[in-house]
């Protein structure tokens, strides 16, 4: 009997704390950063990184729970005086979650020092793209009372502040160049294309891929096709257009066997890489594979599919085929079947 008075009074001290705790003012801010999860966690780990990060101009970092962040916005002063901001690291989930336990600098406001006794900051890292990350800033335990209304104002605009600048510091100026220059590849591709190419054993290879636009090119969608020389069944259907949650050009797929497929496009000179990320069934795992398309010119191009990387960085091609316009090829494709 003891034991079950003392269980129900541990649900019951427990209830009473998820009701107080649910009761408390969360201030959460998110920001898509414009570099890799990889890149942005490495950054948070060294002093450099973190001078990079928050805009301060020095810092150090002992990266490990436990460990501390410290920082100051004074050049002249000396990390370790009684202005430094200390940022204890309390658990940590490679690449995914961080969280810290503020103290309070000796000097700090009242208001301040309130928060820091009772507060803490989670950082979620959640890749969007291989370039790109939403980092989730949230603060937590900000309770009733004057001296938390004006913590809470002065986190939330510093917050705030801190994200934009960490935006700013990975944002390529080149950004908008690149992503009309990808516009303008797609739109070169409009209209139907095929290839046709004999196996090994004898067989015929061939292909065909219709694309188009909507809205004067801010959407292309193609549907392929793939058989031999008798018929032709249809492969996929992809839709490609600027992802708004990370502002990169993006192409989204199915094929025949309700595979999906999410790919960040990138164009480096005459080669646009499609980062292609495949999701199939039952269990929906991902495959990383890769899919080049070469640019000869605006009437020829190769295709090439790459398998996801192997121990030493390194890829196989799968398959490459070179498509033409079916003016260009001089022969009509096989009618669908």
């Amino acid at each position: 009997m003891k034991t079950a008075i003392r269980l129900v009074a541990l649900t019951a001290a427990a209830c009473i704390s998820a009701a107080s705790f649910a009761e408390e003012r969360i201030l959460r801010l998110e920001g898509v950063i414009h570099a890799p999860v990889s890149e942005l966690w490495k950054n948070f780990q060294t002093g450099e990184g973190i001078q990079k990060l928050w805009s301060v101009p020095k810092a150090d970092v002992d990266f490990r729970p436990g460990g501390r962040i410290r920082t100051t916005y004074d050049a002249n002063a000396t990390l370790g005086d009684d202005g430094t901001i200390v940022n204890e690291i309390v658990t940590l989930e490679p690449e995914r979650v961080l969280v810290l336990k503020s103290i309070a600098p000796k000097n700090a406001p009242d208001f301040i020092k309130k928060i820091c006794e009772t507060g803490w900051t989670v950082l979620r890292f959640e890749p969007l793209s291989p370039t790109s990350t939403r980092l989730t800033i949230t603060g937590l335990g900000y309770k009733d009372g004057e001296l938390y209304d004006k913590a809470y104002d002065f986190f939330k605009h510093g917050n705030g502040m801190t994200l934009e600048k960490m935006q700013a510091a990975f944002d390529p100026p080149d950004r908008q160049a690149k992503s009309d220059a990808i516009a303008k590849r797609f739109s070169s591709m409009i209209g139907d294309w095929q290839f046709s190419q004999v196996g090994t054993d004898g067989s015929t290879f061939r292909g065909k891929t219709s694309m188009a636009q909507l809205f004067d090119g801010r959407v292309f969608f193609a549907s392929g096709y793939l058989g031999n020389d008798k018929k032709m069944l249809q492969h996929s259907h992809f839709t490609a257009a600027v992802d708004p949650r990370t502002g990169e050009w993006t192409v989204w797929d199915f094929d025949q066997d309700g595979t999906f497929t999410f790919a960040p496009v990138r164009l480096d000179g005459n080669v646009m890489t499609l980062d292609w990320n495949s999701y199939s069934g039952p269990d929906g795992v991902m495959m990383p594979y890769q899919v080049k398309y070469i640019f000869q010119d605006d009437g020829t191009y190769d295709v090439q599919v790459l398998a996801p990387l192997n121990p030493d960085g390194t890829r196989n091609t799968i398959a490459k085929v070179h498509y033409v316009r079916p003016d260009a090829a001089g022969t009509p494709l096989p009618a669908k079947k």
